[in-house]
């Protein structure tokens, strides 16, 4: 890790959550931090939300307050929430068999693929067989077309692997075919548009100049494909809708969304009921990844704090990651939301020690 100085933090916090601002200064001392953001929601108050350090790689531009990253596979964090409110509302059930939406899905034995298969990372489709190109990665039609044809890797439910690319593929057609919309399009008209939210899955041309540039110098070449890595500061890669790698956004944005999933929403949208939250909670994995290498422990949409992934302190709180280093972790006991985005992106645990710092900080100073 490159050592740096002090930063200059920019933005505001509740003093009860110093340890969070020391965390966040950490990062940048003591990892090497490029620019990051970070939020913390308590019971639907924004008791932190700083920024620091630079949105370009050769360090010349400042990460302001309306900066906005690539936060991967954090992603996957607002898709799942799209597609429990959307189980909220009635137009589908995470227990109903994706072909009865898709009925082309139905081919090869997928028939008994449910929709909270896809959310577990249990469907048996986590990677396209044979692979697909990298310019047919960026075309949505081919891609719900193999997903459709392909046979899955074993029987629903049966184990988990990471579905890093295709579960944005599969969520995607799901609620396009549910509600007529892309999920881009469905996040602006629904959550983002009318709060302010400063989240974009397809990101808009008003909003180009205000992205951070990756530093992705650090990543090994095995994590270029199909998500490759090389794309991210791209213009076709910031205009496409990858539901499960490509949202747009910063800590705030985010964090704020996901109170959604808390009984404090920071937004006006209503929560989700408490019998949708009971089903985040719900274990529909606790064993090994074949893909990650990881010992996972997964809920429905998000996975859970466990000895192999100490994200909370308690069986409460939920989480998912992005590549790189992004985080978000919501603690459902105590309505306690907390983000992190950042630009310098750092493989496997070294760069994820820098998220987790200010995870335990925010619980910490909730609970001092």
């Amino acid at each position: 890790m490159t050592k740096q100085a002090e930063p200059e933090l920019h933005g505001n916090y509740d003093p009860q959550y110093q340890p969070v601002a020391d965390a966040m200064a950490a990062n940048f001392t003591e990892s090497g931090d490029l620019g990051a953001s970070v939020a913390v929601y308590d019971r639907g108050q924004l008791v932190v939300d700083l920024w620091a350090g630079a949105a370009s790689v050769d360090g010349q531009r400042p990460w302001e307050r309306d900066t906005v990253v690539n936060v991967w596979s954090t992603t996957k964090t607002i898709a799942a929430l799209t597609v429990l409110i959307l189980h909220d509302q009635g137009l589908l059930s995470v227990d109903q068999p994706v072909a009865s939406i898709w009925p082309e899905f139905a081919a090869a034995g997928k028939d008994g693929v449910l929709i909270r298969h896809v959310l577990s990372h249990t469907a048996g489709l986590h990677t396209f067989d044979p692979p697909i190109s990298h310019d047919e990665m960026f075309d949505p039609v081919v891609c719900t077309q193999r997903m459709a044809a392909q046979a899955p890797a074993h029987a629903p439910g049966e184990r988990f692997a990471y579905h890093a690319f295709t579960q944005g593929v599969l969520l995607g057609e799901v609620v396009r075919r549910v509600t007529g919309q892309t999920m881009g399009e469905w996040i602006r008209r629904e959550l983002t548009g009318p709060t302010g939210v400063d989240f974009h899955l397809g990101v808009p041309e008003s909003v180009m100049d205000r992205i951070g540039e990756m530093r992705t110098d650090e990543m090994p070449a095995a994590n270029d494909g199909p998500d490759r890595v090389a794309d991210v500061n791209t213009l076709r890669w910031r205009q496409s809708e990858f539901p499960a790698s490509n949202g747009h956004g910063n800590a705030r944005s985010v964090a704020a969304l996901l109170t959604l999933v808390t009984r404090y929403p920071a937004i006006d949208r209503p929560t989700l009921t408490p019998a949708t939250v009971e089903r985040i909670l719900e274990v529909q994995w606790d064993g090994p990844d074949p893909i990650t290498e990881n010992h996972v422990k997964m809920g429905i949409g998000f996975g859970h704090n466990s000895p192999s992934m100490p994200v909370g302190v308690n069986d409460q709180t939920v989480f998912w990651a992005g590549l790189g280093g992004s985080m978000a972790v919501v603690d459902l006991a105590h309505d306690l939301v907390c983000c992190y985005a950042m630009n310098r992106m750092i493989p496997g645990a070294e760069g994820g020690i820098r998220a987790v710092r200010v995870m335990h900080a925010a619980h910490q100073s909730r609970n001092a």
